[in-house]
């Protein structure tokens, strides 16, 4: 029986069969069952044919009761029986007509009935296809899951391939992985408490949060849901649906950086900027504006319509602009000067760039504060008036040329080269006034100062007058841009008397240079004269100590002929070459006092320059030191060194004459010694006002310290 009505149920989608008697149904398929919502034992299905069975029962009871009357009854009685069996039987047909009529008509119902159930299912089949239609294209995944900590998916919708990687078998009952393994370590627990606390509160749930998928990338989803509950309020499920934002996502942290990158943009350019709207209210200022106007952002954003802070004179024109640019924008300048009123109400200049922002009804404007270029063009105005005025009043000629072509020119330049109209100047080429020799230094300068805009050291030159004349002329060329162009500023004045005066100068002091050669060639001939003489007188007087002053004598006066001989022999007339005076000073003291190979002469001495005034003191002091080194120090031919150190440290001449000899004696009291040497160096050591030291380490040495004398004059 249960296979038969299992088969009953398999064939069959929605079937029923009616009972003949009391209009009962007695099979019915569970689907047409739940189809027009009936209960089976409400109409009182059965499983017998007993409607079937009835009537024939009473036929075959009639049927004997004829034959048992027919043999066992009389006449009365058989007719009495025949009566009741012929009712009997016409009641059976009649129940049996009428048996019929209510098939018929519930036959006819149930036809009617089905053709209406085809209808809801074809119905029913378009919704769940439509159903079907709608889930498959929603561009995300719809669920139905467990709330236990796997989050146990009993339904996944087939987006779930797309979104997670995964089939919607491998999370279902979690068969091959579980939802809550999708989810990110770092949000599973904010998931799992956002969605208890929609729970308890009995409210839809709305999370962002991250997933990672098959291929183990990260995507950031998107969920709606909520919680599903019995009429008793027990928790069944959760259904809901998850999209993938993580476009979204990368297009709104593009946008964030996008937004931040042109933030620090505006607040950095390093100009006043403000965004206003078509009402001119400001929506958003820089703190570069906050500066120049000393308002704060808080002040200006969103209450305050820039126009307000433009000074009244300017205030009708930059209406005028702004409703004019709401029209045509090209009809208005984009950039414009006006004056701006700032917070503590004092006037600023600034340079205006205003320009509509594409796809809104938003403006840009930017603010230049020129106050101080305003001021400086005042200033540069009224230097260029003050300049001209100088230009006219000034000595000296003044030209401005560019290279070709005279610009302007002073008076004194016009009357100096004899042009008597200006217009007839400037059409006059420059080269024109500069004489032929010239012509090439003149190019040369000219092209080198309009490049570099510097300015050259003076030069002399000839120009020419406008009759030809050459004149004498010493100029200042500079180069300087003006009125937007590279120009040269030529000053120049008459030199010709100068030169004159110069020439007459220079034959002068040739005639003087000559003279005054002539004068330390004969003095140093004086000198040798002198010389010569106590060299001679040498000759004729036997006593030791006689000969020896002699002798040093002859050797201070040759030290100052050496001096006038350099002095006659160099171009400069006032100074001489003091380290190749010590030279030849000392190697001819060797000479004189005829030292042979045992004393080993060492010189250190750079180049100085002395005028006669210090050598000639100092070259005495060499001279007196030294030879107190050959004749004192080296006694019995003993070999040893003599050294002579002449140097400059910061102005401050120093002279050191020294020698390892045997050295001074240990009683010899320098500052009131008694030989005529030594007192010599003394008052020419104080008439330098320099400073001595004496050191008797290992020999003598003698450390002299003097600054030049200055040049005395005498007449």
């Amino acid at each position: 029986m249960l296979k038969k009505r299992g088969l009953f149920e398999f064939i069959f989608s929605s079937c029923l069969i009616s009972n003949s008697d009391e209009d009962r149904i007695s099979e019915i398929t569970q689907s047409h069952a739940e189809n027009i919502k009936v209960n089976t034992l409400k109409y009182g299905i059965i499983s017998s044919n007993f409607s079937f069975y009835l009537p024939l029962c009473v036929i075959l009871v009639s049927f004997f009761l004829i034959i048992w009357a027919n043999y066992s009854l009389t006449s009365p009685n058989l007719i009495y029986i025949e009566l009741v069996v012929g009712i009997s039987i016409f009641l059976i047909f009649l129940h049996q007509a009428m048996i019929l009529q209510k098939n018929k008509n519930l036959y006819g119902n149930a036809k009617k009935e089905i053709y209406n159930l085809k209808l809801t299912e074809r119905a029913l089949k378009e919704n769940e296809r439509t159903f079907e239609t709608l889930i498959s294209n929603l561009p995300g995944v719809v669920y139905r899951c467990r709330n236990d900590l796997n989050w146990t998916m009993e339904f996944v919708s087939d987006s779930c391939l797309e979104l997670t990687g995964y089939q919607p078998e491998d999370l279902i009952m979690n068969e091959n992985i579980s939802y809550m393994d999708l989810i990110h370590p770092e949000d599973r627990q904010m998931v799992w408490d956002i969605i208890q606390k929609a729970l308890k509160e009995n409210e839809h749930f709305k999370i962002t949060y991250k997933i990672i998928t098959a291929d183990s990338k990260i995507k950031h989803v998107w969920e709606q849901g909520k919680g599903i509950f019995s009429s008793e309020g027990d928790l069944i499920a959760l259904e809901g649906f998850i999209t993938d934002i993580t476009k979204r996502k990368k297009a709104e942290t593009d946008f964030k950086k996008s937004e931040l990158y042109y933030r620090t943009i505006f607040e950095n350019t390093g100009t006043a900027t403000l965004i206003f709207g078509e009402d001119t209210v400001v929506s958003l200022a820089n703190s570069e504006f906050e500066k120049l106007s000393g308002y704060l952002k808080e002040e200006m954003e969103g209450k305050k319509s820039w126009i307000d802070l433009i000074a009244e004179e300017d205030l009708e024109m930059v209406r005028k602009y702004h409703s004019l640019r709401k029209i045509n924008p090209e009809s208005v300048p984009q950039n414009y000067e006006t004056k701006l009123i700032n917070k503590q109400g004092n006037i600023k200049d600034v340079y205006v760039t205003v320009a509509l922002i594409p796809n809104t009804k938003n403006c840009v404007v930017s603010f230049l504060d020129i106050s101080e270029r305003k001021k400086t063009e005042k200033s540069l105005k009224e230097s260029e008036t003050r300049y001209r005025e100088l230009l006219e009043n000034s000595f000296d000629a003044v030209v401005i040329h560019d290279g070709n072509k005279v610009i302007s020119a002073n008076t004194v330049a016009m009357e100096l080269l004899g042009i008597k109209n200006p217009e007839e100047f400037t059409n006059i080429p420059l080269i024109e006034f500069i004489h032929g020799e010239y012509h090439k230094t003149v190019m040369e300068r000219v092209q080198k100062m309009l490049k570099n805009s510097e300015t050259l050291p003076p030069i002399e030159e000839k120009f020419l007058r406008a009759d030809e004349t050459p004149i004498d002329v010493e100029v200042l060329a500079t180069g300087f841009t003006y009125n937007s162009k590279s120009v040269v500023q030529v000053v120049f004045r008459d030199i010709s008397r100068r030169k004159k005066i110069e020439k007459d100068i220079k034959t002068s002091l040739e005639e003087k240079e000559l003279f005054l050669k002539e004068i330390h060639h004969r003095v140093k001939n004086n000198l040798q004269i002198i010389s010569s003489l106590l060299d001679l007188q040498v000759n004729y007087v036997d006593h030791k100590e006689t000969v020896n002053v002699l002798r040093g004598s002859k050797d201070r006066v040759k030290s100052m002929a050496m001096i006038h001989d350099m002095l006659y022999q160099s171009t400069d007339l006032a100074n001489i070459d003091f380290s190749n005076y010590i030279k030849n000073l000392v190697q001819d003291l060797f000479y004189s006092y005829g030292v042979k190979n045992n004393i080993k002469l060492i010189i250190d001495a750079e180049e100085v320059f002395l005028n006669i005034e210090t050598a000639i003191p100092c070259g005495l002091i060499i001279n007196e030191l030294v030879s107190n080194s050959l004749k004192y120090a080296f006694p019995d031919n003993k070999s040893g060194k003599v050294f002579v150190s002449f140097h400059m440290h910061d102005k401050c001449l120093e002279l050191i004459a020294a020698d390892n000899g045997i050295g001074l004696s240990d009683d010899i009291n320098f500052g009131n010694i008694q030989t005529l040497g030594l007192q010599l160096v003394n008052m020419l050591i104080n008439q330098l006002e320099g400073s001595v030291e004496l050191e008797r380490n290992g020999g003598t040495a003698f450390r002299i310290r003097f600054n030049e004398l200055n040049y005395k004059k005498r007449f």
